[in-house]
């Protein structure tokens, strides 16, 4: 099928509120990458998108978007009376149709097919929260995180910010899009970590089983199980790597760890972001102790005593630090 520009704006409107389809998608994708107008183009409907979520506290009833879209692209080519046509700019017209599609799509998202969408908002505070969403799926939220959902008969989408555990329950008929930052993240049911938190200026995906998209401009890369990918928000850089054998990707909530000659180096972020404490080696040759052993859910003392016997050290606590003290390792 060949896309005039009025298809593509229909792609665009379908891409955002979930419907596109996967030759759809492609076709879609290589029209924008062919220009920087076109992706120019594509990035303005996108900012119009999120601006019309506040549509959804005006709206309290579901609208046909064919129709209304229809109506719409009929009154903005209708020629104006008695001798004052005149040509409009395609750049005008464009941007009016980009504006016009973008504002239903973003009602309907919200109240398609005839009933309201399901919407749920989470926050974790100084601990962590877990819970279960109305599709079945679990969430983890690390502290100081937080999410918004909006379910409908035909999407599941999340807005988050923070770092966030997901257990997806599998719907091929209803993918799961989690939006953070200027990533996009779309799965259909699998384990994955999405991290906001460490740092704000980068995004990182840890999948622990089965496969996620991950998508921000125009960059999309594909992740499987034992994959993890940082994106760089300021210049759309995504480096995909392999999760080290410390990944422990969801420890940070079910504090179960499995170090399997991991050094102590990269031990110790993984434990004070578990549980929220401050470890430090008074001996920097520490680091280069390499540790074998499980912790199922013990309390942080108990696994630095652990520690500590292993290694023949000594851990004292200050202030809220602890500290690990004695002879390095060869």
């Amino acid at each position: 099928m060949q896309y005039t520009f009025e298809n593509i704006d229909e792609l665009i409107a379908k891409r955002f509120a979930g419907e596109i389809g996967e030759a759809e998608e492609v076709a879609l994708e290589t029209w924008r990458s062919s220009s920087e107008a076109n992706h120019q183009y594509f990035e303005q409907m996108q900012r119009l998108w999120q601006k019309a979520n506040l549509a959804q506290s005006a709206l309290s009833h579901p609208l046909d978007v064919e129709a209304a879209l229809a109506r719409t692209k009929s009154k903005i080519q209708q020629i104006p009376p008695k001798g004052t046509a005149r040509v409009v700019p395609m750049a005008y017209w464009r941007y009016g149709i980009a504006a016009a599609i973008t504002l239903l799509v973003g009602a309907f998202w919200f109240f398609q097919q005839n009933s309201p969408t399901s919407t749920v908002q989470l926050a974790a505070t100084e601990n962590t929260l877990r819970d279960t969403l109305s599709d079945g799926s679990m969430v983890a939220l690390n502290q100081h995180s937080s999410l918004s959902t909006a379910f409908s008969k035909k999407h599941r989408r999340i807005r988050m910010r923070g770092e966030a555990y997901f257990e997806v329950a599998k719907n091929p008929e209803k993918p799961f899009v989690i939006e953070v930052a200027q990533v996009e993240v779309t799965v259909i049911g699998t384990r994955f970590n999405v991290d906001n938190r460490s740092d704000s200026t980068k995004v990182i995906v840890s999948v622990e089983e089965g496969k996620v998209k991950v998508q921000i401009g125009r960059q999309i890369i594909f992740l499987n199980a034992g994959e993890q990918a940082t994106i760089d928000c300021s210049n759309e850089q995504i480096i995909r790597s392999k999760l080290l054998p410390s990944g422990n990707v969801k420890a940070w909530f079910d504090r179960k760890f499995v170090f399997d000659d991991v050094p102590l180096s990269e031990v110790i972020p993984i434990l004070e972001n578990a549980y929220n404490v401050k470890i430090e080696l008074k001996n920097k040759d520490l680091g280069n102790c390499r540790l074998h052993a499980p912790f199922n859910n013990e309390p942080i003392e108990r696994v630095l005593d652990l520690i500590a016997e292993t290694f023949s050290l000594k851990v004292t606590s200050s202030s809220g630090i602890y500290l690990l003290d004695g002879a390095g390792c060869d």
